[in-house]
């Protein structure tokens, strides 16, 4: 496989519906619009006197009616469209500010912030994927502050042998063992 083969792979699409709920309410919307406003339209064409009154206007005033008549067209679509997307980005970028705002709180190490998102917000899979890691890494915390507690308890006892041992539990990343071995005194 050439160079430029594998490129085209990589970005070539496995699938289109990712998420369908999403896709569709976003491409619903819009479709309803674009119906709407040429209909609108139609309607708009069909109000103008027949081709005979226009025989009377100039190129210009006929220019300008069918200019003034585009603005109003694009500016109802312009607008139609604007609060479809308004609407749509509120349900899709506000949950992605909640979880932005979630996960830069466990970076903190803030495990007891909720994240919840409004009944009919997208995103919520990545939500529950969140909300999944924040409880499995307060469980972390909450062990491994156990391990303090347990480490402080010995080194005030003088048993430096299960000292030793909680120590390197404590270096390592899942708490199974040393992640670097410990100097001893030798």
């Amino acid at each position: 496989m050439s160079e430029t083969e594998g490129q085209a792979s990589f970005f070539k699409r496995e699938r289109y519906f990712i998420d369908a709920r999403l896709q569709l309410a976003v491409a619903l919307p819009l479709l309803a619009i674009l119906a709407v406003v040429a209909v609108a339209y139609v309607a708009a064409i069909y109000v103008l006197p027949g081709v005979g009154a226009l025989d009377g206007m100039t190129a210009a005033e006929t220019r300008s009616l069918f200019m003034h008549a585009n603005i109003v067209y694009y500016s109802i679509a312009a607008a139609a469209l604007a609060c479809v997307a308004v609407f749509l980005m509120h349900r899709v970028a506000g949950p992605a500010l909640v979880i932005e705002r979630a996960v830069r709180a466990l970076q903190r190490g803030e495990f007891e912030q909720r994240l919840q998102l409004r009944p009919s917000d997208y995103l919520k899979s990545l939500a529950a994927a969140v909300a999944e890691l924040r409880s499995q890494l307060a469980e972390q915390e909450d062990g491994r502050q156990d391990l303090v507690r347990e480490l402080a308890a010995r080194l005030a006892a003088n048993d430096l042998e299960a000292a030793r041992g909680l120590a390197a539990q404590l270096g390592s990343p899942n708490g199974s063992g040393p992640a670097t071995p410990l100097a001893t005194d030798s």
